[in-house]
């Protein structure tokens, strides 16, 4: 990663399986009116026709040798890259002609910056109720959390090759989070990161039901919980905001009122009051979405979030279990210290 000289921007995508969305993401990419710039693609040791339709397209084409995840995918990007930011884009990502513009003028006007993310837009491709749902979620999560951040995201984020290589990029021991493990690293050493509301992108991907609590459980809930416990960085921010964590008890305590609605009656806490305390924790958001999708789409959309609580709760509670356990395994294997001689 020798700081050669070269375009102003390195576009990095790395793709697995990614035949549903990589020729629609590449083409955005290619109708960018910022021209600096280079597009490589690490094909992640895909099955379908990935690969086969990259090639179709003017950029750089990398065949992983085995199946890498993305993060030690984007490093062998950036180790065939040779502009002086990285962009990193995933292959369900849609950007707008002037993103990659849009996105050099904020890192030049914020100096003191060495990466910035974007935030999703508020509409879907997808058509289905889950994809809506989860796309508003991340479009309003983004737009109300604060500019200066601690993470970053590797889906739509572009950061300095000196920071990145000082960081040491992204950590190939990790297959999930490795990209908000890499601002917590770099917020950790100084570094400043922003969040770029303004700069929104199409997110492309499809979720069923099944495969959002698979993204939100294994994907988010666990590695997230784990980092932040080993990294010991938690802020009031994004996914971890002080009426996220407080809606955790209270949607169990709602689950308790469905499950043994006799056991709250002495205490004078039915089941519409815990739901009455769930929505004023999250009126900001179903306020959105009624504004953003009706009222009937808001009446899915608040049995959703519980759902969202409960099984994101149970990936943390899995996630606490192998930090105590890894804790108590570390104390045992530290030897005991011999004890010390007083003979003279």
């Amino acid at each position: 990663m020798n700081n050669i000289s070269g375009p102003a921007l390195s576009v990095i995508v790395p793709a697995y399986n990614a035949e549903a969305t990589i020729r629609q993401c590449l083409e955005g990419v290619q109708a960018s009116t910022f021209r600096d710039f280079e597009l490589i693609v690490v094909d992640d040791c895909s099955t379908d026709r990935t690969a086969d339709i990259v090639r179709s397209f003017a950029c750089k084409l990398i065949r992983a040798p085995e199946n890498l995840g993305p993060g030690r995918a984007r490093n062998l990007g950036v180790a065939h890259a040779s502009g002086r930011v990285f962009y990193f884009l995933d292959a369900d990502i849609l950007v707008k002609p002037g993103t990659f513009a849009s996105a050099m003028n904020a890192l030049e006007s914020h100096p003191e910056s060495s990466a910035l993310f974007g935030s999703f837009e508020k509409d879907t491709p997808a058509n289905n109720f889950v994809s809506k749902y989860k796309n508003l979620l991340h479009y309003y999560t983004h737009q109300t959390s604060r500019e200066d951040a601690a993470t970053f995201c590797g889906g739509f984020g572009m950061i300095r090759r000196g920071a990145f290589c000082e960081a040491c990029g992204f950590d190939p021991k990790r297959r999930f989070m490795e990209d908000v493990d890499l601002g917590m690293r770099l917020y950790r050493t100084g570094h400043r990161i922003r969040l770029e509301k303004d700069l929104r992108v199409t997110h492309l991907k499809r979720y069923t039901f099944l495969s959002l609590i698979r993204s939100d459980v294994v994907g988010r809930a666990i590695p997230w919980t784990r980092l932040m416990l080993d990294s010991r960085v938690i802020r009031n921010d994004l996914n971890t905001r002080i009426h996220n964590v407080a809606s955790v008890p209270v949607s169990f305590l709602l689950l308790a009122a469905v499950l043994v609605p006799n056991l709250w009656s002495p205490f004078g806490l039915p089941l519409c009051c815990a739901a009455m305390i769930l929505i004023a924790l999250n009126r900001g958001f179903f306020g959105f979405v009624r504004r953003e999708r009706g009222f009937a789409f808001l009446l899915g959309a608040i049995p959703m979030c519980w759902f969202g609580y409960l099984y994101s709760a149970a990936g943390a509670g899995f996630a606490w279990c192998g930090y105590l356990r890894d804790r108590f395994a570390e104390d045992v294997a530290v030897p005991l210290r011999p004890p010390t001689s007083t003979a003279p």
